[in-house]
C-alpha cells in the first residue's frame, strides 16, 4: 500500500509508548468496576483485602504514575506551566494516598459512661494501640427535629485531661494527631463508638494535591480563549365527581393550611394531602376532586369511598379498598395482601387514614410554620414544575430543530424561530429556577439531597448552557426534557423531609451541586467536545470536594464506596479524550463521537445504577 494513501490512525497512535499511561489508566477503572461488583457479592472486607488494599493494586497505580510522568518529561510539559502543575497535582494525590496506606490508621474506640479509656482497635493491626491520653464518655444523647422521632445530631459529651469537649455528627475532636468522628451509640444511651483517625502526613499532603488541582485548573481554563465564557457558566415535578361525598373547596382550602406532623417534620395539611393522594392513585387530582378533598372526604366518610377505585395497582388499572376488605361477614377479613407490597402499603394508608390514626397534630411546645412558609409550600405544591417544564422543553427542542434546520437552508423566518426559541428558552429557566428557589425555601435547606432534588438542578444546569450557546440550544433543551421525564415519572421520591444528620455540612452543598453541572456538561460534550475539559474539570472538583466533606464526616477523605469509585472511573474515562496531541485516534470527530457514546454508560452507572445495583453509604434516600 502506497504510504501516501490516507489512513485512519491506529486507536491510541502508533506511539506505543505514549498511549501505555492511558492503556493503565483504562486498566484501573476496569478493576475498579470489577471490585464494586464483587464487594456487591464477597463484602466489603473481601474487596479491601483483594482489591484496594493489595500490593499489586498499589503497583498498578505506581505503574500509572511512573509512565505518566515518563510521558510529561518525553513531552516537556513544563512548557505548558498551567497544565504541567496540573498533573504535578494529581501526583501530589496520589503520594498522599500511598502515605496514609502505609503509615496512616484507622480503628474504633468504644466509650463507656464515666470509663477511662486510653486505647483504641486499629484495623491496620488488628490490635489495641494506646493513645497519648485518657477519654472519658460523660453521656451521649440524640437531638431530635422538633416534635419528631426524627434524629437531628448525635451527640457524645466527653473529656479529654479534665477538659470537656463535645463530638457529634460534622463535628470532630482534634487532639495531638488523633482525630474523632461520632460514629455510633450503644442502645441503653450509656456507650458511644467513635471512628479514630490518625494520619499526620497522607492527609496533609492529599490537601496540597487538592488545592493545587483547583488552582491548576481554573488556570487552564483562564488561559483558554473561552474565558468569559467560564466565568458566566461557573458563575452560575366512570364516575363524576359530583357523585362522590366530598367536603366544599372552601373547607378544603381552609383546610389544607392547618399544620399537622408529616414525614418527621411540621408541614401544611395539603402538603400531606397530596402526597398522599400520588401515593395511592398516582396522580394530583382524583375525577375534579383535590387532595385535600380527597384526604379529607375518606376521613370523614370512609364507607362510601371504599368502593371508589382509587388504588393504583398498575398501569392503568385500579382497586378499591373493598377488593382487600372483607366486610360481609361479622368481622372484617383482609385478602389479597401479599401479592403486591406496593398495594400493601397503599391498603395499609388508606385503613390508618380511616382509623385516624394518619393524621398526626403537632405537638405542644413545637414551633408551627409561619404564614408565609405556608402559602409558599402550598404555592409550590399547586404547580407540577416537572410536568410544565417538561412539556416545554420537548416543544421548545422541536421548535429549536426547526430553526436550525430553517438556518442551514438559508431560510429568511429561520432568525425569528431562533429569536423565540431563546426567549422561550430563558422564560422555561426562570420557571424551573423560580420552583427550586421556592422548593429551597419550603425545605429550609439547599434542595439537593435525593435524587428528585438533583434531576431539577441538573435540568437547570441544562438550560443555562442552552442559553449561553445558543448553537447547542435543540440538543440541550432536549437533554432537559429527557431528565424532567425521568424525574416525573421514574420511582424518584419527591418528598420534602428533614436532613439525615451528616447531610448537615456545607461541603454538601459545593459537592453535589458541582457533580451535577458536569454531568448536564458531559451530556452536552458528546456534540460539543469544547466543553468536555470543563465538565471532566468540574466533576474532579466535585469529586474532591466529596472528598474533604467524607474526611470530616467519617475520618477518611477514600474509602472506595461504589459511588465514589464509580464517579472516579467516570472521570478516568472522560479524561483520556482530553490527550488528542498523545492519543491521536481522537482527533477525528467520529471517533470521540463513539467514545463519548460509550463513556456515557459510565455516567448513567455513576447516576442512577450504583443506587439500583450496588448501594453504598451513598444511598440516603
Amino acid at each position: 500500500m502506497s504510504e501516501s494513501m490516507h489512513t485512519t490512525p491506529s486507536p491510541f497512535g502508533e506511539d506505543k509508548g505514549r498511549r501505555l499511561p492511558f492503556l493503565l489508566l483504562g486498566l484501573c477503572a476496569f478493576v475498579i468496576a470489577v471490585a464494586t461488583f464483587v464487594e456487591n457479592v464477597q463484602g466489603t472486607g473481601f474487596v479491601h483485602h483483594y482489591f484496594y488494599g493489595s500490593f499489586w493494586f498499589k503497583l498498578l497505580w505506581a505503574a500509572v504514575t511512573a509512565s505518566g510522568g515518563w510521558l510529561i518529561w518525553k513531552r516537556r510539559l513544563w512548557r505548558r506551566m498551567a497544565v504541567f502543575m496540573l498533573h504535578v497535582s494529581l501526583v501530589l494525590i496520589l503520594l498522599g494516598a500511598l502515605v496514609t496506606s502505609l503509615w496512616g490508621r484507622r480503628g474504633t474506640l468504644h466509650l463507656r459512661q464515666g470509663v477511662p479509656a486510653k486505647e483504641y482497635y486499629c484495623e491496620e493491626t488488628h490490635h489495641s494501640e494506646p493513645l497519648p491520653f485518657f477519654l472519658r464518655l460523660d453521656s451521649f444523647e440524640i437531638a431530635y427535629y422538633a416534635g419528631t422521632q426524627a434524629p437531628r445530631d448525635y451527640l457524645s459529651h466527653v473529656s479529654v485531661e479534665g477538659e470537656s469537649q463535645l463530638i457529634s455528627m460534622n463535628n470532630i475532636l482534634k487532639r495531638q494527631g488523633y482525630r474523632f468522628y461520632q460514629s455510633s451509640y450503644d442502645e441503653d444511651m450509656q456507650g458511644s463508638l467513635l471512628s479514630v483517625n490518625h494520619d499526620p502526613w497522607g492527609t496533609g499532603i492529599t490537601y496540597l494535591g487538592y488545592a493545587l488541582l483547583g488552582l491548576s485548573m481554573m488556570w487552564v481554563l483562564l488561559s483558554s480563549r473561552k474565558r468569559l465564557f467560564v466565568l458566566l457558566l461557573m458563575a452560575g415535578g366512570t364516575l363524576s365527581a359530583k357523585a362522590l361525598p366530598a367536603i366544599s373547596s372552601d373547607k378544603a382550602a381552609e383546610l389544607e393550611r392547618e399544620q399537622v406532623m408529616w414525614n418527621n417534620r411540621v408541614a401544611p395539611f395539603g402538603t400531606m394531602a397530596q402526597e398522599f393522594l400520588l401515593k395511592i392513585y398516582g396522580r394530583r387530582t382524583y375525577h375534579g376532586l383535590t387532595p385535600t378533598q380527597v384526604m379529607g372526604s375518606i376521613a370523614l366518610e370512609p364507607e362510601a369511598w371504599g368502593q371508589q377505585p382509587i388504588i393504583k395497582v398498575g398501569r392503568g388499572k385500579y382497586r378499591t379498598l373493598s377488593d382487600y376488605v372483607d366486610r360481609s361477614g361479622d368481622v372484617p377479613t383482609m385478602q389479597h395482601l401479599g401479592e403486591d407490597a406496593k398495594a400493601d402499603e397503599k391498603v395499609g394508608l388508606l385503613l390508618m387514614l380511616m382509623h385516624g390514626s394518619l393524621v398526626e397534630p403537632v405537638p405542644d411546645g413545637v414551633p408551627l410554620l409561619s404564614e408565609r412558609r405556608v402559602k409558599a409550600e402550598l404555592l409550590y405544591n399547586r404547580i407540577d414544575w416537572l410536568l410544565w417544564g417538561m412539556m416545554v422543553a420537548f416543544s421548545l427542542s422541536l421548535l429549536a430543530g426547526v430553526g436550525l434546520w430553517g438556518r442551514r437552508g438559508q431560510k429568511r423566518w429561520a432568525d425569528g424561530i431562533g429569536q423565540l426559541c431563546g426567549a422561550a428558552c430563558i422564560a422555561l429557566w426562570c420557571f424551573l429556577l423560580a420552583g427550586w428557589f421556592l422548593r429551597w425555601y419550603v425545605a429550609d435547606h439547599l434542595p439537593l439531597s435525593n435524587g428528585f432534588e438533583t434531576m431539577f438542578f441538573v435540568a437547570i444546569c441544562l438550560l443555562t448552557v442552552a442559553i449561553l450557546i445558543r448553537r447547542l440550544m435543540p440538543i440541550a433543551v432536549l437533554a432537559t426534557a429527557f431528565v424532567l421525564l425521568v424525574a416525573h415519572l421514574g420511582e424518584i421520591n419527591p418528598r420534602i423531609t428533614p436532613l439525615m444528620p451528616v447531610l448537615h455540612s456545607p461541603w454538601l452543598s459545593l459537592h453535589v451541586s458541582i457533580i451535577m453541572m458536569s454531568y448536564a456538561l458531559l451530556v452536552l460534550s458528546i456534540v460539543e467536545r469544547r466543553l468536555l475539559r470543563l465538565a471532566v474539570f468540574l466533576l474532579a472538583a466535585g469529586i474532591f470536594l466529596g472528598a474533604i466533606w467524607a474526611n470530616v464526616s467519617w475520618g477518611t477523605y477514600w474509602s472506595w464506596d461504589p459511588k465514589e469509585s464509580w464517579a472516579l472511573i467516570t472521570l478516568l474515562v472522560y479524561s483520556i479524550p482530553l490527550h488528542a496531541e498523545s492519543l491521536p485516534w481522537f482527533r477525528s470527530t467520529r471517533n470521540y463521537r463513539i467514545y463519548s457514546l460509550l463513556a456515557f454508560a459510565c455516567l448513567l452507572m455513576t447516576y442512577l445504577g450504583v443506587n439500583y445495583l450496588l448501594g453504598g453509604m451513598h444511598s440516603y434516600n
